[in-house]
């Protein structure tokens, strides 16, 4: 059976866009680019935006076209733009929307998490060797006439460009309509989809679909909490920044931000599992939360060096460790019609990408090493973050309390119309919750 997670993986270091920015900073970008004050926070707060509008049109058009060509040409526009960086000053693309919906297709409520954090994993590890490959280049480049920093964008921008290629050719479709699938495998992954999420209702327009979406008051309540996860994130931004603020040298800081990335991405695929395995979202988020919030408490009461250092092993896994439980929960949510979940995952992520926007303002040069404002703002964020997703927790208990009691009032009557009315419920069943296995309705919503 096809598998999107091990076929998008090796693109997933389109995500380390986030990354490449930070890394170049302490390489000398902002010397060779003679930006000074908040101009280099501009330029973060802009690199986003173009990431941020693309998202939902880009997820529609996902929707009616085939996802091998689609989030391959991104991604060879985005390696295109990103290298032509070394020479000039822009770039970005939408990719993670786009990959989110496409294993929306072809994994249930069940497994879409673990895969979900397999996917993202890629991109954490970018993040943690691109530190590496970074220091490599400083190292390497140090007395070229070209820039480090510039060599960085030229390289990995060509290695993506290759890449998508490479992986347009495997990035299989819809179950429906993946070519290199026997139409017994086709028939199977369709049969699994529509069991666990509900038949399709192809007579949905685009309008009605995101009606339906903006007006769900669950879904606000998600993206919530994934804009508090992604403001708070965002200290990788300037993660190489507040490390040389320990009193490292270069090639000392790229490699010294490798390991929290490492510890983050072994979190996110424990905590995804666990999630999956025992059908639960809440706590999967509301843990790490916790754990997040006591890494920026030790932050903000001490400048000692290790203790800093420390609390980003706990602020990395404590919010990149549950951002696809959010995902995963959004695909729950807004599950059916197919549109309704692309518009959902799209605004999860493009809303929650607008923390970007504004996060950079947090740290300005400044403010270090202490950075005051910016660590209170994210606990602040935090206690937003476990709020939201408590409150989630007790609407989706409630809608699934409601489900139960519909099927109960519905299958009393054990005559023929009993038996009628049963029809009727399972067939609202599988669009809203599925066979428990045991003759009954298990809840749709995942709490």
């Amino acid at each position: 059976m096809a598998s999107p997670a091990r076929k998008n993986r090796c693109n997933a270091s389109g995500d380390s866009r986030d990354e490449r920015l930070p890394q170049a900073r302490v390489q000398g970008l902002e010397e060779d680019l003679n930006l000074s004050g908040y101009q280099y926070n501009i330029v973060l707060s802009v690199t986003f935006i173009g990431y941020i509008l693309m998202q939902v049109p880009s997820n529609m058009l996902l929707s009616l076209t085939r996802p091998s060509i689609h989030l391959s040409v991104c991604m060879v526009a985005w390696g295109i733009a990103s290298g032509a960086t070394g020479r000039c000053r822009t770039s970005q693309a939408p990719f993670f929307a786009g990959c989110a919906f496409l294993f929306s297709g072809w994994y249930t409520r069940k497994e879409i998490g673990f895969r979900l954090a397999i996917f993202y994993c890629a991109a954490m590890l970018a993040g943690a060797f691109g530190g590496l490959f970074a220091a490599g280049i400083e190292a390497g480049f140090k007395n070229h006439t070209l820039r480090s920093w510039r060599w960085l964008f030229i390289i990995e921008g060509a290695a993506t460009v290759l890449f998508a290629i490479l992986t347009g050719f495997i990035i299989p479709d819809w179950p429906a309509t993946t070519k290199w699938l026997s139409p017994e495998e086709r028939a199977l992954d369709i049969i699994r989809i529509t069991e666990d999420a509900g038949t399709e209702d192809e007579g949905f327009s685009t309008w009605d679909a995101t009606k339906l979406a903006v007006s769900n008051h669950r879904i606000w309540v998600c993206i919530v909490s994934q804009v508090c996860l992604q403001a708070v994130a965002s200290l990788t931004n300037f993660l190489p920044t507040l490390v040389q603020n320990f009193g490292f040298g270069t090639i000392e800081t790229l490699l010294l931000t490798a390991p929290p990335y490492v510890l983050a991405a072994l979190v996110c695929l424990t905590n995804s599992y666990l999630s999956d395995r025992y059908s639960t979202r809440s706590p999967s988020i509301l843990i790490p939360n916790a754990i997040a919030v006591t890494g920026i408490i030790i932050t903000v009461a001490t400048t000692i060096s290790a203790a800093r250092y420390v609390a980003i092993f706990m602020m990395l896994p404590g919010t990149y460790g549950c951002m696809m439980i959010s995902n995963a929960g959004m695909a729950n949510i807004a599950a059916r019609p197919q549109k309704v979940r692309a518009i959902g995952l799209a605004m999860n992520n493009s809303l929650g990408k607008s923390a970007l926007v504004w996060t950079p303002y947090l740290y300005p040069e400044n403010a270090g090493p202490r950075y005051v404002v910016a660590w209170s703002v994210n606990l602040a964020l935090m206690a937003v973050c476990m709020t939201s997703t408590g409150l989630l927790r007790v609407l989706l208990a409630r809608e699934n309390r409601r489900l139960k009691s519909v099927e109960e009032s519905l299958v009393d009557d054990g005559g023929e119309d009993g038996i009628k009315a049963k029809d009727h419920v399972y067939h609202i069943a599988r669009a809203t919750a599925g066979s428990d296995g045991e003759g009954g309705v298990r809840a749709r919503y995942q709490i």
